[in-house]
């Protein structure tokens, strides 16, 4: 299915380790949980289901996906450089995993993900 595989997104961004997943405390609301599960109002993720015919970013550079949110999107280059300079400054590497987002930069990554607008 267009190179999707499920639950890949989310294990992306958590350890293989059950126990640790299970004990590690994140903030739910939407936004978060279409980031992780790769599940919601993303284009890819509606094109996919047939309930729309365009997956396209509004950004109009490439599919909307996951990984063009957090890494590419041009609409979102200033909140993405409030991240990479927070992470920065606490001595972490950028581009950063999936996993340290929410193991080593969550405050920086949620604040991220608030600043999401997925309803265009």
């Amino acid at each position: 299915m267009d190179g999707y595989e499920e639950g890949g997104s989310y294990r992306s961004f958590f350890p293989p380790s059950v126990r640790k997943r299970v004990t590690q405390k994140i903030p739910i609301f939407p936004e978060l949980t279409t980031l992780l599960t790769g599940h919601g109002n993303i284009k890819s993720y509606l094109y996919r289901l047939g309930l729309t015919d365009n997956r396209m970013c509004p950004c109009e550079e490439e599919e909307q996906t996951v990984d063009h949110l957090i890494f590419k999107c041009k609409k979102l280059c200033n909140q993405r450089q409030e991240m990479i300079r927070q992470i920065k400054n606490t001595g972490g590497n950028w581009p950063a995993t999936n996993e340290t987002f929410i193991n080593n930069y969550q405050n920086f990554f949620v604040k991220f993900v608030k600043s999401l607008e997925l309803s265009d």
